[in-house]
């Protein structure tokens, strides 16, 4: 009788190791995807700033008539303005990309830390596991 229970517990204790080292593996994938996001962060609001200076040049370029006469000057007034437009849109394109991949870090944290408790769940049963496998030993 003491051999089967202590055989259930071994078994046990087997499943409960399979299950942390998931959890590491869950861990260390949640990790790289946190990194990978955070880079991308990074450089999507490091292009925000250079995409929102560029529109501020757009926006205080002013055509004057010392540069721009008649149909010239409607031309690239029409022209110039399409561009800034074009430009406010990709801004605003690029604004919502990068608060989805602030959405997705977050998860990915979120995703960290729930993986990072399961594993330390798995480590308190592991040790009670461990201690009622010593006593079963000394039966």
């Amino acid at each position: 009788m003491v051999s089967d229970s202590l055989s259930s517990l071994q078994k046990q204790k087997e499943t409960v190791k399979a299950g942390m080292e998931n959890s590491r593996n869950m861990i260390s994938a949640a990790q790289d995807k946190v990194k990978r996001l955070q880079e991308a962060s990074s450089s999507m609001q490091t292009s925000i700033q250079s995409l929102r200076n560029i529109k501020s040049n757009i926006d205080d370029f002013e055509v004057n008539k010392a540069k721009w006469e008649g149909e010239e000057e409607k031309q690239f007034e029409t022209k110039y303005n399409s561009y800034g437009i074009y430009v406010g849109v990709y801004d605003s394109d690029t604004r919502k990309a990068k608060q989805q991949i602030d959405e997705d870090l977050e998860a990915a944290r979120q995703e960290k830390a729930h993986a990072e408790t399961g594993l330390e769940n798995l480590q308190r049963i592991l040790d009670g596991l461990e201690s009622d496998i010593k006593a079963a030993k000394e039966e």
